[in-house]
């Protein structure tokens, strides 16, 4: 009968709090590794949510093991945990009473495609879009699981801080230098005091204490274990950053690898986080334009589409002054100036009416004529730098279309264009296809064909915000085909699209709609959320870009003489209702530069911008955007470096034993490794052997506490005296019964551990240093 070892976890209540201060530790671990996102996220509107993934996961994980579930039925729960914390979080418009369904599966799957697809082209800091939240929160509860695990089932708290690890070097070899020697240290000494914690633990439970000292001795070594770390980190913090050399730039930095120079620019597309504009920060005032015109305010245009989203590869020049016209254009143009206050937008983009023609700045901008696209120049010393608290003046020329000059445009189009504008997919949805050469069948001119496209979407779609973000493929193919429903992404992505398969170039222009103003200040736009807007743009010979509006409830100003559709934007408290508003006739008055009463940033006198005041407020942190980049692949680095640990350490260990056992050529040597065996084994069962015992003490001892083993270790003890003082060397065969006593012992040993107990004496890399 096998004696069982007592459970330490059952046998002393004064545990109980280290155990639950380990378990917290470990959470803040976690926690505080997602915070260093921090250097490849915009803003930190995005660290709540994943904040409450990590408690959760935490919780889930640390409940199954306290109610001593086994850890393959464990890690099922946690996974199906995850699933719905990510979906009630990420989809539950999607989902049936909180349960997933296979929309929500397509929703989640279509935005972390989305994001892998911007992965390899954003440079942090970036913003935080839904896909990359939906990978870095799967890498949350997976890396919960593991941790959890691997700190308390097994015994192995260096392992436990892996996962944490993994995403906490990621971020700090991807991100962008924001805050770095501080999160470096707030992460540091949450490692340090769970190590500290759960050696404290450990020991308390393990060791021999003289009189009473089992109970004051851990808590003696968590005082002088935090003193000293505390004294290390803090000389730590103060002496690198002043260390020769500290401060210079990496001799290979990593987050350059695969840059095309300073005239090119990647960011993520403006398009894809427009439904957050639109639903989450409806209310938040973007920016203020005085003009007296009425336009769309463009940021830029998207000319590839990939098949999951639409972007752009700009290439920036310096934009101070006159600007470089993009394309010719035939029509009359109205030429008016605009003074713009940016106060929340938080990207690097500048609105403006298209096309732009000149600007004017206190701070560096670029600017690339062939997408009509300003941007806020690159900071080094802040690479978090928007265009937010920026104040500008720019000079447009708003093309004024005419339907019969349209209808008779060249039909020829250029070689550049043609290659950049008529691109698809070569999967690209027959259904699609044939949807849209049906609606244009009858078309008499390319401009006819376009507004058949926008009249196909405008008359037979309605607008619903309550659809899901995206635009790839499959998301055109299902809102063309069966959905029918949508918001501006899918109406503005699914006709660039459809008029690229009957050759028609076409993008996707991204911006906002005019913007509310008072009959008090009717110049002055004020600029919110809900005004996020996205429409196409079609090229029709000699006229260039002409947009067209297929999403219901939206018309441009001024462009009601070839599209047929009058002015029309959301209006504020409304939802999803719009209000049509008469466009203004052009105005010669020089705009009013007063500053009126109403709350949000106004536009500076355009004065200030010629003397360098545009009313920059250094002191202002800049407006942060929700979303983040950069993480999608935590996940799968975490998973490949548990499982290079467990094989390396499988591997380790077989080969050393293999080596003992063929440099063991006597039958004496056979005997001393047989009891080396079977004193690791038994040490590994938890039975204390001390080094100066003999062998007939290491008998007894090991007789008391696992009895099955009580004959082959007897046995094999006489057989060590015998072949260490006996004249007479050992022979063939009393080596041969030295091995089959030690395989005994060892399957004793390993009978009398529990499963995890087995488990992690087989990979704790404790294995490799049996002497």
């Amino acid at each position: 009968m096998t004696t069982a070892l007592p459970d330490r976890r059952a046998a002393s209540t004064r545990e109980l709090p280290i155990l639950a201060i380990s378990e917290v530790a470990l959470t803040l671990v976690t926690l505080f590794a997602v915070l260093g996102l921090r250097r490849a996220f915009l803003g930190t509107e995005w660290f709540p949510e994943l904040a409450v993934q990590v408690l959760a996961a935490h919780a889930v994980a640390a409940t199954l093991r306290r109610r001593a579930v086994s850890m393959p039925l464990a890690l099922l729960t946690i996974v199906g945990a995850g699933v719905l914390a990510i979906t009630w979080v990420y989809a539950g418009d999607s989902s049936a009473f909180g349960i997933p369904t296979g929309e929500t599966f397509r929703l989640l799957a279509d935005a972390v495609t989305e994001a892998g697809t911007q992965f390899s082209e954003v440079k942090a800091p970036t913003a935080a879009l839904p896909g990359f939240l939906i990978a870095s929160s799967a890498a949350i509860w997976l890396g919960a699981a593991l941790s959890d695990w691997a700190a308390f089932r097994v015994e192995a708290p260096l392992e436990a801080t892996l996962p944490a690890a993994t995403l906490f070097v990621l971020t700090a070899v991807l991100g962008a230098d924001v805050d770095r020697i501080l999160l470096a240290v707030i992460w540091i000494v949450a490692v340090l005091s769970f190590l500290l914690l759960r050696r404290a633990d450990r020991l308390g439970a393990t060791a021999t204490w003289v009189g009473d000292r089992s109970r004051t001795g851990p808590r003696t070594m968590l005082a002088i274990g935090a003193g000293l770390m505390a004294v290390a980190v803090i000389v730590a913090s103060i002496v690198a950053p002043r260390l020769p050399g500290a401060e210079s730039d990496a001799i290979l930095s990593l987050t350059d690898i695969g840059d095309d120079g300073p005239g090119t620019r990647f960011t993520v597309s403006p398009l894809v986080d427009i439904r957050s504009r639109l639903v989450e920060q409806a209310d938040v005032e973007v920016f203020s334009v005085r003009s007296p015109v009425r336009s769309y305010w463009r940021l830029t245009s998207l000319d590839e589409f990939d098949g999951t989203v639409w972007k752009s590869n700009g290439s920036y020049g310096s934009a101070d002054g006159e600007l470089d016209d993009g394309v010719a254009v035939a029509s009359e143009r109205i030429s008016f100036e605009q003074s713009f206050a940016i106060s929340a937008l938080a990207q690097i983009w500048l609105p403006a009416a298209y096309e732009p023609q000149s600007v004017q700045a206190a701070v560096d901008l670029r600017y690339d004529e062939v997408s009509g696209t300003l941007i806020i120049d690159e900071d080094d010393d802040d690479p978090n730098a928007t265009s937010d608290n920026t104040d500008y003046r720019v000079t447009s020329a708003l093309p004024q279309h005419d339907a019969a000059a349209l209808a008779s445009a060249s039909t020829t189009v250029p070689g550049d264009i043609a290659d950049r504008y008529l691109g698809l997919p070569d999967d690209f949805p027959t259904s699609v296809r044939s949807i849209a050469a049906e609606v244009t069948t009858d078309a008499t001119s390319q401009y006819d064909a376009a507004l058949r496209l926008q009249n196909f979407f405008r008359n037979n779609f309605t607008y619903d915000l309550e659809v899901g973000a995206g635009h790839s493929e499959q998301a055109i193919e299902q809102f063309v085909v069966d959905l029918r429903r949508g918001y501006c992404e899918q109406f503005a992505g699914s006709f660039a699209a459809m008029a690229r398969s009957i050759g028609l170039p076409a993008r996707v222009a991204v911006g906002f709609t005019p913007g509310n103003s008072t009959d008090d200040d009717p110049t002055l736009y004020r600029v919110r959320g809900e005004h996020a807007h996205a429409w196409p743009e079609v090229f029709l010979g000699e006229y260039g870009w002409v947009m067209f509006e297929p999403t219901p409830g939206r018309g441009a100003p001024f462009a009601e003489q070839y599209t047929n559709v009058p002015e029309q934007q959301v209006s504020s408290g409304t939802g999803g209702s719009t209000a049509t508003t008469a466009a203004s006739p052009p105005s010669t008055a020089a705009p009013d530069t007063s500053d009126p009463a109403d709350p949000g940033r106004d536009t500076v006198n355009p004065d200030e911008l010629e003397a360098g005041g545009a009313g920059q407020d250094d002191e202002t942190e800049t407006s942060p955007n929700p979303w983040f980049g950069r993480i999608a692949w935590a996940a799968g680095l975490l998973v490949a470096a548990v499982a290079l640990y467990l094989v390396v350490i499988a591997g380790a260990t077989a080969l050393r034993r293999r080596k003992r056992r063929h440099a063991a050529i006597e039958p004496g040597q056979r005997v001393a490794l047989a009891w080396d065996e079977s004193i690791g084994a038994i040490r590994r069962a938890g039975v204390p052997i001390r080094d100066t015992e003999t062998q007939t003490e290491v008998a007894a001892r090991v007789s008391n506490r696992l009895p099955e083993a009580s004959e082959p270790i007897q046995a094999l003890a006489d057989a060590v005296q015998v072949a260490t003082y006996s004249p007479v060397p050992s022979t063939d065969e009393s080596s041969g019964a030295a091995l089959i006593h030690a395989a005994e012992i060892e399957r004793v040993a390993n009978a009398s551990m529990t499963r995890k107990e087995r488990f992690r004496s087989r990979f704790h890399p404790r294995r490799l240093l049996d002497r």
